[in-house]
């Protein structure tokens, strides 16, 4: 388990595989909670073409990008429905040649020493639980009736705790940032997928002290055709899809209390 205080009986969560000390650190400072606190990030968003097949030629997919920026502000605390302790997130979007920021969605966290917990569209996913634990499991809908998951499912995994990280660099055009103290959670079981026919997950990496410092998104559905010697066997064409769509969130300005 990944809580001392017994995570399952005190929050609805299902036990996770891993044993830890009686009386551990919660580790909340990878995601600061606190009202003032905010996070900016430049978002690419790729969608790739369908791939085709055309007199045994394959017309590959095409990616197209579309980068803006997302802004998350813990703006007010309030009570929620079952009488906890609850923060509002304002999600404001800005999309060149733009300057303004636009409001675009709200969420809320919920924050503790046993977990932090987020709900998106009415549905309440758990991003983080504590202590933290190189690879240490959990079940990410453990507060909502996903039809993909049951309550016993681990469906989100810590890796790379305490590890440092370096987000941006390369062709991503952001430059460079080290971060010398995150970790990584991935969806896994259930929610994940990795196959010849389908790869999809998403990721996160939380930096000590400063919170989400990068996401990515991923679901693509690769393009195949049979083999016109034995149609049985499918011929898969690398970078090639029926549909395909990532994004990468990446953090280039916050401020933390």
């Amino acid at each position: 388990m990944l809580s001392g205080v017994g995570l399952a009986l005190a929050a609805g969560l299902p036990a996770c595989k891993n044993e830890v000390d009686v009386t551990p650190q919660t580790d909340k400072a990878y995601y600061p909670v606190a009202v003032g606190n905010s996070w900016t990030y430049a978002v690419a968003d790729t969608t790739w073409s369908e791939a085709r097949l055309v007199n045994r030629v394959v017309v590959p997919s095409v990616p197209t990008v579309n980068a803006f920026k997302l802004r998350e502000t813990i703006t007010e605390t309030f009570t929620d429905a079952a009488g906890n302790k609850a923060y509002r997130l304002v999600r404001a979007k800005m999309v060149p040649p733009s300057t303004a920021w636009v409001d675009d969605s709200v969420f809320v966290l919920t924050a503790n020493d046993q977990f932090v917990a987020l709900s998106r569209n009415n549905v309440r996913t758990v991003e983080l639980v504590f202590p933290v634990k190189d690879e240490g499991t959990w079940n990410l809908n453990a507060f909502n009736n996903s039809a993909q998951d049951t309550v016993t499912n681990q469906t989100r995994q810590y890796t790379r705790v305490g590890q440092a990280y370096t987000t941006g660099g390369g062709a991503t055009g952001l430059p460079g940032k080290a971060y010398s103290t995150t970790l990584t959670t991935n969806n896994t079981g259930t929610a994940a997928e990795n196959s010849l026919i389908k790869r999809s997950g998403y990721q996160q990496v939380f930096a000590k002290g400063i919170g989400p410092v990068f996401r990515r998104r991923f679901n693509k559905s690769f393009f195949n055709y049979p083999d016109p010697n034995n149609t049985s066997v499918q011929i898969y064409v690398d970078g090639s899809y029926f549909g395909a769509r990532t994004r990468h969130e990446t953090l280039i300005d916050y401020v933390v209390k």
